[in-house]
């Protein structure tokens, strides 16, 4: 476990000495332990680095011998990562490197004892190291058509550890890109923060190519990259369509019978052999689909028999050749119909908030659906009465008869305020009901209890800041309370020192939604009283004596009614004062009075015997 720094400790020791005066002083104050709340770490030393290069960083702690974690968002690659704090609750981390990167996070975690779990961040950059090789970080495509512009790609230049070099020397070397095949394009290129990008070049001789990247600026020349080859195709697929057209109408969630979509050259003749013919056909749609979407075509044609269509109304299917890019092909379309009544849903939805109660909602729709959320617009469930119930007092329409599935309700209130959950069911056949919430009345200020210390054996009548309106306040003594409390009306009282957690609740109207505090902290002390004192007074003499009682706080000042008697407190407990008390020859002996007063100058007596 560590050792809390003197520093640290004499922090503690303010902030409890702090605490003591405001409560003195009557403010409203809970105090909390400084030892209780985990300091954050602190990072120093180096906050930039090249790849590959060590470095060298510090994290600070609350506390000396603690056992301190690093992680990093790029990994670390030399270095040890758990590192031990000083005396001066500094953990040093050395020899550390990181390879890849650029913007990286690093996390310091304490993981001892009452600082377990204390973090800190820091952002840390790594810079790349010296240019030392190309690479193709977006390949050519796999396969490219005779004279058509190939897909983009792009080179980078980048340091050994894979770094692209996005500043200084690198950078923006020129580019150079050859091969065995001919090429036509722009075939240099500028690199711009590191990367060379090549688009509209293609192959105009040559059938299987593969291209080689070089970098032909300064110090670099001679970096090169070969790409995988590039099949070139010598018959050049143009379009996809449908040679065999789906059903013009289907049943959501019912598989369409067996439709064809073939891989064409332009003019519309299907590919049965060679490049296109075993291309990969995906179908897409307004409307949602499910089964399989996806066919890989046999001499040029893609089958299809396993298609369903889950939601929507009226679509087309869009067939892509996923192969290589060619125009796409459109279905004729497809008239959905809903499936068998499951559900009911709210499709345009209850106002969420409404500012006074009794007030007609804006219009809302609850429509009957199957189980894919398409409306039932005709057939059973389409003209079924739906009901709207809620725990609150509703008024006005609250059953409407469907129309093609969907029942719009334009007259409903909500006559009480507060959150409301409207649930919709269909009265003719057991469907899933719909929900929703709408919220009534306009939210009041935040309410806060405003009296938080009160003496024992004392009631503390509550008070509250905040709210709106006429409300009537209550109070209610939450679990967790320590002080033996209790609460009747506006009045709370304690049978011991402690804390009462204490929820306020101001109620609602017409206008405005019950609001409650936070449950609050009410500290009660004991009364600041003197009872008696401990011990013999003796005239002409130094006597140590204890002052018995209950309140007492930060040595309070001595004075006595009779003169030639001095007292000063040497320990406060709280509930006791050790003084030492000085007659002088002479005094009158007998029964006399201490008077205790505090620092806010409130004051208490007590009789003593002087003999």
């Amino acid at each position: 476990m560590g050792h809390r720094s003197f520093g640290t400790l004499m922090k503690s020791f303010v902030a409890i000495g702090a605490t003591s005066a405001l409560m003195l002083a009557g403010l409203a104050f809970v105090a909390v332990s400084p030892a209780s709340a985990i300091a954050a770490l602190t990072f120093g030393g180096a906050t930039t680095a090249q790849a590959g290069a060590t470095f060298s960083f510090t994290v600070t702690a609350a506390a000396s011998g603690d056992n301190i974690n690093v992680a990093s968002t790029c990994p670390f690659t030399t270095g040890a990562t758990s590192q031990t704090t000083n005396g001066s609750d500094v953990a040093t981390f050395a020899g550390m490197s990181i390879n890849v990167g650029s913007s990286c996070t690093l996390t310091a975690t304490d993981t001892t004892g009452a600082d377990n779990g204390a973090q800190g961040t820091e952002v840390f950059t790594v810079t790349p190291a010296s240019a030392s090789k190309l690479i193709f970080t977006t390949a050519p495509p796999a396969n490219a058509t005779l004279g058509v512009a190939m897909a983009t790609f792009k080179v980078s230049v980048e340091d050994t550890y894979g770094n692209v070099i996005t500043a200084g020397t690198g950078n923006n070397d020129s580019i150079l890109i050859s091969t065995s095949c001919t090429l036509t394009g722009t075939l240099t290129q500028n690199a711009v923060l590191g990367v060379a990008t090549f688009t509209g070049i293609a192959v105009t001789v040559g059938t299987s190519c593969t291209l080689t990247a070089t970098d032909t600026t300064g110090g670099d020349t001679g970096f090169t990259a070969a790409s995988a080859v590039v099949n070139v195709a010598t018959t050049t697929p143009s379009k996809v369509g449908f040679t065999t057209e789906p059903s013009a109408t289907a049943t959501a969630g019912t598989v369409l019978p067996s439709f064809a979509v073939s891989i064409e050259e332009s003019n519309g003749i299907p590919i049965t052999t060679g490049l296109g013919s075993t291309d990969v056909v995906a179908l897409t749609s307004s409307c949602a689909l499910t089964g399989t979407t996806t066919a890989t075509a046999l001499a040029g044609v893609a089958t299809f028999n396993l298609v369903t269509i889950k939601t929507g109304a009226t679509c087309s299917l869009i067939a892509t050749d996923s192969t290589r890019p060619v125009a796409t092909g459109t279905s004729t379309a497809i008239a959905l119909l809903a499936g068998a009544a499951t559900q009911v849903v709210f499709t345009t939805a209850p106002p969420t908030s409404v500012a006074t109660a009794s007030t007609v909602l804006t219009t809302f729709k609850a429509s009957v659906e199957d189980v894919n959320d398409n409306v039932v617009t005709s057939g059973t469930g389409a003209t079924d009465t739906i009901a709207i119930t809620s725990p609150c007092t509703l008024g006005g329409t609250t059953t409407v008869g469907a129309v093609a599935g969907v029942a719009t309700f334009s007259a409903l209130t909500i006559n009480v305020t507060g959150a409301c959950v409207l649930t919709a069911t269909d009265s003719a056949r057991t469907l899933t009901a719909a929900t929703a919430t709408s919220t009534v009345g306009t939210p009041q200020a935040a309410l806060v209890l405003a009296t938080v210390k009160g003496t024992v054996g004392k009631g503390l009548n509550l008070a509250t800041t905040g709210g709106t309106g006429t409300g009537a306040l209550s109070y209610t003594v939450a679990a967790g309370s320590s002080a033996g409390c209790t609460v009747s009306g506006t009045s709370l009282s304690a049978k011991r020192a402690g804390t009462c957690l204490v929820t306020a609740t101001k109620a609602g109207s017409t206008t405005y939604i019950a609001v409650s505090s936070v449950a609050t902290k009410v500290t009660f002390v004991l009364p600041f009283k003197a009872t008696r004192v401990a011990g013999a007074v003796t005239v002409g003499r130094t006597s140590t004596v204890t002052i018995v009682g209950s309140g007492f706080s930060g040595r309070p000042r001595i004075i006595s009614n009779v003169a030639g008697v001095t007292a000063r407190v040497t320990r406060d407990t709280g509930k006791t004062l050790t003084i030492i008390v000085t007659v002088r020859a002479g005094v009158k002996t007998g029964v006399h009075t201490f008077t205790v007063i505090l620092a806010n100058g409130k004051r208490t007596s007590v009789k003593f015997s002087l003999r």
